[in-house]
Order: structure tokens, then sequence, then C-alpha cells
């Protein structure tokens, strides 16, 4: 269509001699012309079937100039349209498909890096015992940047951070690491029985309290059964059904719970009295 003819246009302004030979001997569109003929001709006595043709706007006037300057025009915009969908397949690949995490999840997760366990220990005073991580398989603690601003400021760390560079997450010391953090959730965690363990951090209102699901029923207290569904336990349910955490008994002649109700008794039996008393006493002060 147009580009093989405009492309005619654009040689034939500078030579009759072309035209001439290129109509002459195999033209691209052979129903149009079938000798050669001169560039005056062509645009002159031609072209108005060429205008037709090529989807040029004109009449029988249009001379070689204006013909040049809309093939031009249109290269030019079938260029700029080319390099507007290359530097947008670009930016895609850069920051889409390299990133450490989608943009769906940036208001969670923006980068991550690792600090060394002992280190991250020893610069944060967390008030808990803390195990020796070194060789432990636990020797690095994993931060997730929540937002882009919490990164590092060296932009070479920051980028490794955020964008999958191919050479793992970065390891960086617990100062470098926090520098731009104004706050920082703190959560530890193990894998107690050795199990298939999965962790889910969710972006909602925020909770201090850890739950904790398993593949159990709970009201039979059975151990993890892949063919189960998950369900909430306790912090203190093991993977092999028991419960180390339970309510104290409430029969027995010393169970605890019985002795609580008694405590509970002597005082509800007496606080209405002991109000009476009180209350005089306590308009006399307020006076």
């Amino acid at each position: 269509g147009f580009e093989g003819k405009g492309s005619f246009v654009f040689f034939l302004c500078g030579s009759s001699y072309l035209a001439g030979s290129l109509f002459g001997h195999g033209s691209l569109d052979s129903t149009m012309m079938h000798a050669p003929m001169s560039v005056e001709r062509m645009f002159r006595g031609e072209s108005s079937l060429l205008a037709s043709d090529s989807g040029f706007e004109g009449n029988d006037e249009m001379d070689c100039i204006e013909a040049e300057k809309q093939f031009i025009e249109a290269k030019v915009q079938e260029e700029l349209q080319k390099h507007r969908e290359h530097m947008e397949q670009k930016s895609s690949n850069s920051n889409s498909n390299a990133r450490r995490f989608p943009k769906p999840m940036q208001k969670i997760a923006n980068g991550m890096a690792r600090i060394k366990k002992d280190d991250l220990g020893s610069y944060f005073d967390f008030g808990n015992p803390m195990d020796p991580g070194k060789g432990t398989g636990e020797e690095d603690a994993i931060l997730i940047y929540q937002s882009k601003t919490s990164l590092p400021t060296d932009k070479s760390l920051a980028n490794s951070a955020e964008y999958n560079d191919g050479q793992g997450i970065p390891l960086m010391d617990p100062e470098t690491a926090t520098q731009n953090c104004d706050s920082l959730n703190v959560a530890f965690t193990a894998n107690p029985g050795n199990t298939k363990q999965c962790t889910a951090i969710i972006g909602n209102f925020e909770s201090y309290h850890i739950q904790r699901w398993m593949k159990v029923d709970t009201v039979k207290s059975t151990s993890v059964r892949d063919e189960l569904p998950m369900a909430m336990v306790s912090r203190g349910y093991a993977s092999r059904g028991k419960a180390n955490f339970y309510g104290p008994p409430s029969d027995g002649r010393f169970s605890p719970v019985r002795r609580h109700w008694n405590a509970l008794r002597t005082f509800l039996q007496n606080v209405d009295s002991v109000l009476e008393d009180l209350k005089p006493i306590l308009e006399r002060v307020a006076v």
C-alpha cells in the first residue's frame, strides 16, 4: 500500500531518469504504469491515480515537494510509534518482570534484604533469648521493605533490594539495611517438628498477633494429616496432636478452678456491704 508507493515518490523526486528506469523495468506496482515516464508526467498526468492508490491527499496539481513532505511525515510518525512501543516494552520488562515483588504488592513489599541474625541481635536489644545463627540454617534474617522510601540510601544496594539482579538477595549490615526505616516490625519464627510450614504476610489492618493454622481436627485433637483442611489452632498445639497449653481441670478435690471459685464467692458475697460502708467515707472526702 502506502509505504511501497510512497517510497517510489521519494526517490522519483530526485531523478526522472530513475523514474523511467524503475517503472520501465518491473515496477512494484505494475498496474500503475508500464512504460518509462518523466517525473513531470507522473505527478501531473498520472497524479490522480497515484493519489487514489497511495492515500496521498491532493489533486492533479500536487507536486513533488508536497509528496515528499507527506512521505517524510508518514515515516517520521511510523518511527516515533516504533520507538514508543520499544520504550514501553523496555520499561515494562525492567520495572515489572525484574522486580522482586510485582506492583500489586507495592503497599506491603517493595524490596528485601538479608541481615546476619547474630549481627541483628547485637545491634538491637530485642529483650528475648536468641540462639546463635551461624551454621544453623537460620543464619540470616529477612528484611522486607514495605515502602520505597525505606530502601537504603546507597542506590546500588537499593536497586539490588528492589530488583532481581541475578546476584540473589543482597546481604547488608543492620545499620545500613535499616537506616531509612522509621519503624520495624519484628517476628520471631521457627519450624517446630520440622513440618511443611509456610508463613503468610497479609496487607491489612495491622495486628501484632500471629495466627497459627494446621491441617488437624481440633475437636478430635488429631495429628497433622494432609487430607484435612487448615484449621486455626492455639499456640501450643503440637503437630502430633497434643495441646501443650490447656485449661485447668474443673473436677477433683484439689482443682485450681474450684479454689478460684471459692475465692470469687467470698468477693461476690461481700462486695455490696463493703461498698455501703465506703460510700459515706468517700462522700466526706469528696467535699
